[in-house]
């Protein structure tokens, strides 16, 4: 919005403590945004719940974080909510959405992820005449028990000024979906978190150390649970162990979602105390550590629709396996091995390829860090966003 400066309101059901994925991003392309003399303020607007759906009553309604990000919690009614599905379906109050809106006075709304329609439609009812919406969903195929979603979050795909999808793939599935015209659709994917210092040529700090017994570390960052595929990491693990030439662990990061206990059980009663670490959730800073002084990286979801924990461990230099589904194939081209979706022997052979030639891992784990760092920067994504975020001026400010 030329001359009229950028007061930037996010829509998450999730925001700090928990910085899940999507609430990383919106981090981070806060931090970003904030460095532009175009950007006036930024805030997040979620809910008084932790993930998933534990209610947070004593939580603050209103918070800055030290970065100065202005954060606005919303009650739900009634507190429980049903274990149906992975946002609180609760109420919330219209007029509480209505006051923190007029309250921030955002001339831009951003919703990321699409599954808080209550937060998203309200928004939308109270401000569609005084701000300019952005919509970055996170596609996932609907079963047919959540079909219902489909007519929501096609209304909603319909009445934003934009919807900004992660990758060309992900736009497709979208525009099927949800029927959104093409001329209101736009790529920006999601930016890596860059190492704070330069990461010197190899050997590269502590790799092939970690502080544990000079084992090679292979690193998986995600939440402990069925989707994130931990378990079946563990198998080809496991069944990769015998044909290493050298030590090299496996370092599960994580809060755990469901999975934990079952894969704490499957590595006590395989004795594999000694080979497998599970750190559980980890700060910001000790995660880059993890990063820093890891020597692959690997991760076998069931599904990402753009995995930003990949370009994170290539920004630092770490080579990638994992398989081939949602959009590994179109993002993952460099510094990545992609073996067939849930392939076993596959991914097994390339694991211990991966630990025992030092050439190719090394190889990979700088091919990864040129592409990571030149194609995926949160400053490139803040760049794109301004861009889109200024050309969508709100109908007053127009001229």
């Amino acid at each position: 919005m030329t001359g009229h400066p950028l007061r930037v309101l996010f829509l998450t059901p999730y925001f700090r403590p928990y910085l899940g994925g999507i609430e990383r991003a919106i981090e981070q392309l806060s931090f970003q945004l904030q460095q532009s003399g175009a950007v006036e303020a930024v805030g997040v607007l979620t809910t008084k719940y932790s993930f998933p759906r534990v209610p947070q009553p004593s939580w603050a309604d209103r918070d800055m974080t030290p970065e100065g990000i202005a954060i606005y919690r919303l009650c739900g009614y009634p507190r429980r909510s049903i274990p149906l599905y992975s946002v609180p379906l609760v109420w919330f109050s219209p007029l509480r959405v209505r006051e923190y809106l007029l309250e921030f006075n955002p001339n831009v709304v951003h919703f990321v992820g699409d599954v808080w329609f209550w937060g998203h439609f309200w928004s939308w009812f109270w401000f569609r005449r005084r701000a300019k919406f952005v919509f970055t969903p996170s596609f996932h195929a609907l079963p047919p028990s959540r079909w219902w979603l489909r007519p929501i979050n096609g209304f909603l795909c319909n009445v934003v000024d934009c919807v900004v999808d992660l990758t060309r793939q992900e736009a497709e599935l979208v525009r099927r979906a949800y029927w959104v015209p093409r001329r209101n659709q736009a790529v920006i994917g999601w930016g890596a978190l860059a190492p704070k210092t330069q990461i010197p040529p190899y050997p590269p700090l502590q790799r092939g150390d970690g502080g544990i017994s000079g084992a090679l570390n292979i690193l998986c960052v995600g939440r402990l649970s069925r989707h994130k595929g931990q378990a079946w990491l563990l198998s080809v693990y496991q069944k990769a162990l015998p044909h290493f030439q050298k030590t090299a662990r496996l370092v599960l990061v994580g809060r755990d979602e469901g999975d934990g206990d079952r894969i704490a059980a499957r590595v006590r009663s395989k004795g594999l105390g000694n080979e497998v670490v599970i750190t559980g959730e980890l700060s910001d800073d000790d995660l880059v550590a993890w990063y820093s002084r890891s020597d692959i990286f690997t991760l076998f979801s069931q599904y990402e629709a753009f995995g930003l924990v990949f370009f994170e461990a290539m920004a630092h230099g770490v080579p990638v396996l994992t398989h081939d589904v949602g959009a590994n194939r179109e993002l993952l081209t460099r510094g990545a091995n992609l073996v067939p979706r849930f392939d076993e022997p596959a991914a097994v052979a390339q694991l211990v390829r991966l630990v025992n030639d030092d050439d190719y891992r090394r190889g990979l784990g700088r091919e990864a860090r040129e592409y990571a760092l030149a194609e995926f920067t949160w400053a490139a994504v803040a760049d794109k966003y301004l861009k889109l975020y200024q050309s969508t001026e709100a109908p007053g400010d127009a001229g």
